[in-house]
């Protein structure tokens, strides 16, 4: 009888979980996470404190969901490793497109500032957001990359360094102009044709 009481309460309780974390983001991305309130994101959720303390215990862990939520929209691009249908470069303009878009946000650009500005104080802060997000999605790619050179796709390399030379082709002076110039701006200047330049760029030099 518990079991089913336990079971019949999951879809309400990730319905709720899903609503703290939609909260916790315009949160974080506005105010950072030090200015940032549990009682403004438990009001914006209509949850009560006790329910964001049941599910994330502290704020920091919450910060580390929202974190590693907002990570996945990236790493959500990434194929699965079975997948053999979708060519190698259509794969990576789809995860470079995917990845700008996302930091090129606004919204994360002006969270990006706020970080950094943050990290000065907190470096823990720093951990904690790399561990929660963004080497998570590094690791992904570095696996991809790795096993596509095992299938000869790729010439053989250091899988690591390739993603790194793959990540900076991408993203280039870019993010220059995302810390200094004005966040709508600096969004406008990402394009399709210069991404899909970058991946060309990419695979001819680690061509077999």
């Amino acid at each position: 009888m518990n079991t089913g009481k336990r079971l019949a309460h999951r879809p309400v309780d990730q319905a709720k979980q899903d609503a703290i974390l939609a909260s916790a983001r315009d949160e974080f991305f506005e105010y950072g996470f030090e200015s940032a309130s549990i009682e403004r994101i438990a009001a914006a959720a209509n949850v009560s404190k006790v329910t964001i303390y049941n599910h994330f215990q502290n704020k920091e862990n919450l910060f580390s969901a929202m974190v590693g939520s907002e990570c996945r929209i990236m790493r959500g691009n990434l194929r699965e490793m079975s997948d053999e249908e979708m060519p190698l470069r259509t794969e990576l303009v789809n995860f470079a497109q995917a990845m700008m878009e996302f930091l090129s946000s606004p919204d994360i650009i002006r969270f990006d500032r706020r970080m950094a500005a943050e990290v000065e104080r907190h470096p823990e802060l720093g951990e904690l957001f790399l561990n929660a997000g963004p080497r998570l999605m590094q690791k992904m790619l570095i696996e991809m990359l790795a096993c596509e050179m095992e299938k000869g796709k790729l010439a053989k390399a250091n899988p690591q360094e390739a993603a790194a030379h793959l990540f900076g082709s991408v993203k280039g002076f870019a993010d220059v102009e995302w810390r200094f110039s004005d966040p709508e701006k600096a969004a406008a200047s990402v394009t399709t044709a210069s991404l899909e330049a970058a991946i060309d760029r990419f695979l001819l030099a680690y061509s077999t």
